[in-house]
């Protein structure tokens, strides 16, 4: 059909156009209006084009108009539908402009377009959006809503829906009913959406003696392919106004960039790293760096009258600006006090305990803070806890460092720790539980404990200060003991006195019984274990010293004489060998009948035997064995070797 319409501010020039109805060449159209109220039509040659501007003279802008067009080519006459418009408010906007900030997250895409300038338009335009994901085959169209109207851009969400990468246009119109909407705007390239921080580690190095530490931070980028990502640190100063969060606490970093160091003080840090690309910032990662709980950096003098506090502290380099800090630990922590004011090397300062001041106005240029020193606050240290006091200063080229470090735990409470016991015959464990102090850095050196029977003196241990437990040991059963545990501080003499009174468990009937069962049990198996050891370490001996005879078995191997079986007849000594052999071979020879006959009452003397080495022609002696008569021929053997008798 056709449509009418106007510029922006332009209230006289109207834009009718219409499609083709007919051949292009020899086709005319003819425009016309009847408008409401007046009950008069117009009708405006147009030609064979298929646009007109009407006069603005001809036709009436403050009431409704219906409008069509008529084409006519030969006898054919072809005429479109009917359309009512109101002409003063047929406004038709210029597309969103290029270049539009935006983000995206959540699936929300959020563009801050500039307002229309158009005379009579009180209220934000009607917008849409459509949008084309990579990997779809059509648009998606959808509506947007205007959630934040500011003096000159508009605030303006569409839903997506879906995270990816897409090319998305805009387009508005004036919420009257007669307005158009505008042409699509150029292409928005929005890129995936971050959805996870980036993953952080980091290395704390010791404060030094110049009082700043080195953080060492690296991360692993949130895309490994996409390389429109910027990754922005934010570093904040908890303890002080001086380091509230400006441009100089931010570092922007390149997509190539993964590592990253910081100098920092002392005092305790808040470090936010932020993956950024043309969609928005993804989650922020979070890194508490806690501050120095022990440097070797103290005050000249620190001196505690009540609840008040003095410190004196020495500037090791010159400097802008100082902060004095001044915490009750574990409380989240508090702006200290900033002092814009140059101070030289080596100079000597003094403060007392300090109110924690009103943030200024006007912050000094490169360092936040105040010119006016605070009012003294008598109570700085009346409430009980560990406080922490330390002074931090800053110039342009080195930034923040920690001159002077200090640790004061105040408390009425007494030294003597609260203990529990647990108590057996010879021992008793001591429980307690972990003492404020401990967490106070220097503020608990150690624990002291003394115990003693009644009417004997007392024995003195010490533990850790992070102990929590002791035992004692070597006690006599059945005895009252008197037991103490104390805290020893910087400030205390260390002494110790046994107040709590505890007796160990006497051993009982039960226990002597149970003694007298294990004597009896160790007696009744202690003899027959030491008679079964002695009978066999007796036989063992009686095998290695006397060994056994060769029992042959089925021989005969010497027949005696009646003379030889008589009483007579003389013994060879107990260990004499019976027999005479030779090293090389034994020859066994028997006595001559007739010498035995002749002379009965003497022994035959037998030569000594000879020990000694036998020479090649010894190997094989060919000497013949003699049988007394009677005893057949030969003996059937002859001994290889003869053994020493057995008593």
């Amino acid at each position: 059909g056709v449509s009418c319409w106007k510029k922006c501010n332009t209230p006289k020039l109207f834009h009718c156009s219409w499609p083709t109805l007919g051949p292009a060449s020899n086709t005319s159209y003819t425009l016309n209006f009847c408008f409401e109220k007046r009950n008069r039509c117009r009708q405006f040659a147009a030609g064979t084009v298929t646009s007109y501007s009407p006069p603005h003279h001809h036709v009436y802008v403050f009431e409704n108009t219906t409008a069509w067009v008529e084409a006519r080519w030969g006898d054919q006459v072809h005429r479109t539908p009917n359309h009512t418009l109101h002409l003063d408010k047929a406004v038709k906007l210029d597309p969103p402009p290029s270049g539009m900030p935006f983000s995206k997250t959540g699936g929300q895409l959020r563009v801050r377009v500039p307002q229309p300038q158009c005379h009579g338009l009180q209220q934000p335009p009607q917008r849409e959006a459509r949008f084309w994901r990579v990997g779809d085959s059509s648009w998606t169209q959808v509506t947007c809503e205007t959630v934040m109207a500011t003096g000159e851009d508009d605030s303006v969400t569409c839903a997506l829906g879906v995270n990816g990468t897409f090319v998305v246009q805009l387009r508005h119109k004036p919420p009257h009913w007669s307005s158009y909407w505008s042409d699509w705007s150029s292409n928005i390239s929005v890129p995936e959406e971050i959805l996870a921080s980036p993953v952080l580690s980091h290395q704390l190095g010791k404060l030094g003696r110049d009082g700043q530490r080195l953080l060492r931070l690296s991360w692993q980028p949130v895309f490994k392919e996409q390389r429109d990502v910027t990754y922005k640190l934010d570093v904040r100063m908890l303890a002080c106004g001086c380091a509230e969060s400006d441009e100089e606490d931010t570092v922007v970093l390149g997509w190539e960039v993964t590592e990253h160091n910081l100098t920092l003080s002392g005092a305790e840090y808040e470090i936010l790293l932020t993956a950024v690309n043309a969609a928005g910032p993804g989650p922020a990662q979070q890194l508490r760096v806690p501050a120095e709980q022990r440097a070797d950096l103290s005050f000249k003098e620190v001196s505690v009258a009540g609840s008040n506090v003095t410190a004196q502290w020495e500037a090791p380099v010159p400097g802008d600006a100082f902060c004095f800090e001044q915490q009750t630990l574990p409380e989240p922590p508090k702006q200290g006090v900033c002092i814009q004011q140059e101070f030289p090397a080596n100079s000597i300062h003094v403060e007392r305990g300090r109110e924690r001041p009103k943030p200024p106005a006007v912050p000094p240029p490169g360092v936040r803070g105040s010119n006016q020193h605070p009012r003294s606050s008598p109570g700085a240290l009346a409430a009980p806890g560990c406080h922490r006091l330390a002074v931090h200063g800053w110039d342009a080229e080195r930034g923040w460092a920690t001159f002077a470090l200090w640790h004061h735990y105040t408390s009425n409470d007494s030294l003597a720790v609260p203990i529990n016991i647990s108590a057996a015959d010879s021992a008793a464990v001591l429980r307690w539980k972990p003492s404020p102090r401990a967490a106070c850095p220097g503020a608990l050196a150690k624990y002291r404990i003394c115990h003693a029977a009644e009417g004997h003196n007392a024995t003195y241990s010490e533990v850790d200060a992070t102990a929590s437990n002791y035992t004692l040991q070597n006690l006599q059963p059945g005895t009252a003991y008197r037991v103490g545990v104390w805290e020893v501080t910087e400030d205390s003499e260390g002494t110790c006195s046994a107040w709590w009174h505890f007796q160990t468990k006497a051993l009982g009937p039960q226990g002597a019984a149970w003694r007298g069962n294990l004597r009896y049990l160790s007696i009744s198996l202690g003899l027959p274990a030491a008679a079964a050891i002695y009978h066999l370490s007796k036989r063992r001996a009686r095998r290695l010293l006397f060994p056994p005879l060769p029992k042959p078995v089925g021989t005969k191997a010497i027949q005696f004489s009646a003379g030889e079986m008589s009483q007579d007849q003389p013994r060879t000594g107990l260990l004499e060998p019976s027999e005479r052999f030779n090293p090389a071979e034994l020859l066994l020879t028997e006595p001559d009948p007739s010498e035995e006959t002749a002379d009965t009452g003497t022994q035959t003397a037998v030569p000594q035997p000879d020990v000694s080495q036998p020479g090649p022609a010894l190997e094989k002696p060919a000497a013949a064995v003699v049988s007394p008569p009677g005893c057949g021929g030969e003996l059937p053997f002859a001994y290889r070797r003869q053994e020493m008798l057995s008593p």
